[in-house]
């Protein structure tokens, strides 16, 4: 390509495959800094129409600067499970991360500092009755995943030693330096961040106050970045809008980024053909997800016989003795076929573990209460079976469950 056809091509106004290379690059990380050059480039190459999209469509901004290049993502409604920072596990994380930030934001760029100066000023500024104590090795491996956290994102970067030596003893030390990066970590607010109380508060700063715009950005926001919308989960008139708008939205989503709408019944959703390395998608590979595809099939066996009724809204109403009991007869009719660590798990462990991964992906919904859980009818979607050499060994064992095909 000559210099005047890259030229041209960086003004194009419809997105080809460098432009949705570039939005998912950007939609799956946090940043890209100019030292990913190739992802780097390809975003300033593209920068007016992932602009475009980005902005008018879903109200993210899309900064550019000399450092990195980041779009500013954010969600419209509730706090879910799958939110969480990656690497973090426990609430005493999130915290050492906020005092970390807040122990970076006083230095400069390139200014040099040590790790026991991170544990001191973590140790003073810890909030609450809570005692920091560094000779715990529980605290000291919290710390530790924030700070590799914070090396991955490229906030600080290990001028001499190893903070993994940290986990072991109190006494290791580590040289930092803080990046320019460390200034555009946090999001431009209109008003001092001491003025909200709440993260509703944050969520609400951010809308249009054109209603119509506002709308379209959270009917957007809502199906890129959760598992599937429902009609009841969304603000009074943005279902009516995404079905209204139905093929406008298609047509957006298939062309920027690849995927497909489906809307059905009272459910829409975002749905990707083909499997992804990169991406954030379900089903995933993980070995619980092999679960879920089967226990979906062992529903709908059950909806088959007539042994499990759908609501009108297309739900499915278990008791937990229920969903036990399902989870068992699944386990029988096709277990053998799931990994080591899941067999060996107790039934009642692997009802645990598999309820609150639908749970975190929407495909069920618990009323404690009530005492029952809700399958949503986007669990219809997925179902697995093994290939026929397979499932015939077992149908001949006794096992098989109910026939059906990969969806």
């Amino acid at each position: 390509m000559s210099e005047q056809q890259a030229t041209d091509t960086r003004y194009t106004s419809r997105f080809d495959d460098l432009a949705r290379q570039a939005a998912w690059e950007l939609l799956r990380r946090l940043w890209i800094p100019r030292s990913d050059i190739l992802v780097y480039q390809a975003v300033r190459d593209r920068e007016m129409v992932l602009r475009s999209f980005f902005n008018e469509k879903l109200g993210f901004r899309l900064l550019i600067h000399y450092e990195f290049v980041k779009l500013e993502k954010f969600v419209s409604r509730g706090i879910r499970p799958w939110m969480g920072l990656p690497g973090l596990l426990e609430v005493r994380d999130y915290v050492f991360f906020c005092l970390l930030m807040a122990f970076l934001e006083t230095k400069s760029v390139d200014d040099q500092f040590l790790l026991s100066d991170i544990c001191e000023e973590v140790k003073v500024s810890y909030p609450g009755q809570v005692v920091v104590d560094w000779t715990s090795y529980e605290q000291r491996k919290s710390l530790v995943r924030v700070l590799q956290l914070a090396r991955e994102w490229e906030l600080l970067v290990v001028v001499d030693g190893d903070d993994l030596g940290f986990t072991a003893s109190e006494q290791a030390d580590v040289l930092y330096e803080a990046t320019p990066l460390v200034k555009y970590f946090l999001r431009a607010y209109p008003r001092d961040l001491m003025q909200f109380e709440t993260a509703e508060d944050f969520m609400r700063i951010v809308e249009s106050e054109n209603e119509t715009l506002a709308r379209r950005h959270r009917v957007y926001r809502q199906l890129l970045l959760t598992p599937g919308v429902r009609e009841e989960e969304l603000d009074d008139g943005d279902w009516t809008y995404l079905r209204n708008q139905r093929n406008v939205i298609a047509r957006d989503f298939d062309e920027t980024v690849s995927m497909s709408l489906e809307l059905y019944g009272h459910d829409a959703m975002l749905v990707h053909y083909g499997r992804s390395q990169s991406l954030t998608l379900y089903p995933d590979a993980r070995a619980i997800s092999d679960v879920v595809y089967f226990f979906a099939r062992a529903v709908r066996g059950q909806i088959d016989m007539g042994e499990l009724q759908r609501q009108k809204d297309g739900c499915i109403l278990l008791t937990p003795v229920d969903f036990g009991n399902l989870l068992v007869q699944c386990r029988t009719d096709f277990g053998d076929g799931w990994g080591k660590a899941l067999r060996d798990l107790s039934d009642k462990q692997l009802a645990k573990l598999l309820l609150e991964e639908m749970e975190a992906w929407g495909l069920v919904q618990r009323h404690e209460q009530e005492e029952l859980i809700r399958v949503m009818p986007r669990l219809g979607r997925i179902m697995a079976r093994y290939p026929k050499d397979y499932e015939k060994k077992l149908k001949n064992e006794g096992g098989g469950g109910t026939d059906g095909d990969t969806e």
